[in-house]
């Protein structure tokens, strides 16, 4: 194999990997939405299938948005970088934060109301 070909090789693994930043945020994204739905499950499923994600649902999410920032951050000024991956997993990461904490102030506002 010659110099030019690994040259090739390289480049080809480099501009593979500055595409594929971010997956890794959109998988947490994607994950944390995902254990949205858990608590939502039938009845005959398991008691601990369903409300056991519920408590890892912020903390993917903040992971999701920490890692999509950081993947960002190293895309900046790199050509051939595709943020799209790292922007997905910021927003799935940001439903799945938000979303939970928005029912909370909701259920604890409704909660007041009830008393007064």
């Amino acid at each position: 194999m010659s110099s030019v070909d690994q040259m090739t090789g390289q480049s080809e693994q480099a501009k593979a990997r500055q595409r594929s930043q971010g997956r890794v945020s959109l998988w947490l994204g994607t994950a944390a939405t995902a254990m949205l739905v858990c608590p939502l499950l039938p009845a005959p499923v398991p008691t601990w299938v369903r409300f056991l994600p519920v408590y890892f649902i912020v903390p993917l999410g903040i992971a999701a948005i920490v890692s999509g920032l950081v993947a960002l951050r190293r895309m900046r000024n790199k050509e051939g970088a595709d943020p799209f991956w790292a922007r997905a997993g910021i927003a799935f990461g940001t439903v799945a934060v938000v979303l939970p904490l928005a029912v909370l102030v909701w259920a604890l506002w409704a909660l007041s109301q009830t008393y007064d």
